[in-house]
Order: structure tokens, then sequence, then C-alpha cells
């Protein structure tokens, strides 16, 4: 995927819009999920999506290739996510997911670690690269979440003993 990603982005820069519309449908998935778990508010995150294709066009030009393209729009992604998140409240959804009832407990940035390592397969360095901060503290932000993760599991799960008794 990495070589054709390549490829659009290739004839991207020479303002080929079915490029763009190849890559839209490759990423839009993924980049909305991202943005769901930042956001959690629907009707937010489809513009949120549209923001970060547009940036992401508007800017292909600044894209290197030395990172997978994914990663860079993830970036991306996630700036627009977080400035929306901290603009507003977060709508209380709820949700019949065991794992995401225990996520929504965890602070923004150790769960957003999680998530892009378990949800979306980043090394290290690149959850450092889209959140712009050092590994070292992606390993922090991972240690807490998995920490913090567990404590909720724990939780849930003394709760439904007692539910069930």
């Amino acid at each position: 995927m990495r070589k054709e990603s390549e490829r659009l982005i290739r004839r991207l820069k020479t303002n080929d819009l079915r490029a763009f519309r190849a890559l839209i449908d490759m990423y839009y998935g993924r980049v909305f999920d991202l943005c769901l778990w930042i956001c959690r508010n629907t009707h937010h995150v489809q513009d949120l999506v549209v923001h970060t294709f547009v940036t992401a066009k508007q800017r292909i030009h600044e894209y290197d290739f030395t990172v997978p393209f994914e990663v860079w729009l993830y970036s991306i992604a996630v700036s627009d996510s977080l400035q929306v998140s901290h603009d507003e409240e977060q709508l209380n959804i709820t949700s019949t997911d065991e794992v995401e009832q225990c996520l929504r407990q965890i602070p923004l940035y150790p769960k957003l670690t999680l998530v892009l390592k378990s949800v979306h397969h980043l090394t290290l360095e690149e959850m450092a690269y889209v959140l712009n901060c050092k590994v070292e503290a992606i390993k922090a932000y991972l240690r807490q979440g998995r920490e913090l993760l567990q404590v909720q599991r724990s939780k849930q799960m003394k709760t439904e003993m007692l539910v069930g008794s």
C-alpha cells in the first residue's frame, strides 16, 4: 500500500485530482476512526475528516516521503481533532463495548497512544511524530494507558460481579 500511496502522492503533486480522490478512498476510514476516538462527536468527526484531507492537499508539497503518508496524515488529523476536543466538552455517548467504556475513563494522550498502537499499528517513532513529542513520552503514555486500562477493567469486572449476584 505504501508504494501505491507514493505513486498517488506524486500524481497529486502535479494536481491530479483523481489521485487525491484515490487517497481519500484509501485512508478515509482510518482517519474517520482516529478522529472519532479523539472527538467522540460524530457531527464534528465528518468535518474533521474533510478538513484533514483538505489540509493534506494544501500541504502536499511539504510531504517528503521520509515518513509514511498515513502517519503524516494522522498528524494532521490529530492536531485538528485535539483542537476541537479542547474547544468543547465531549458528548457522553453510551457504549456497549467494554473496552471503549474503559478507554473513555483514560486521559486523552494515554488513550490516544493505545489507539495508535493497537488499532493503527504505529511504531513508537511514528506515534511520536503524530503527537509531536519524544519517544520517551510515548512510552510513558503507553505505560500509563495500559495501567489505567487494567484498573478500569478491574473496576468493571467487580461491578459486573456485584450486579450479577
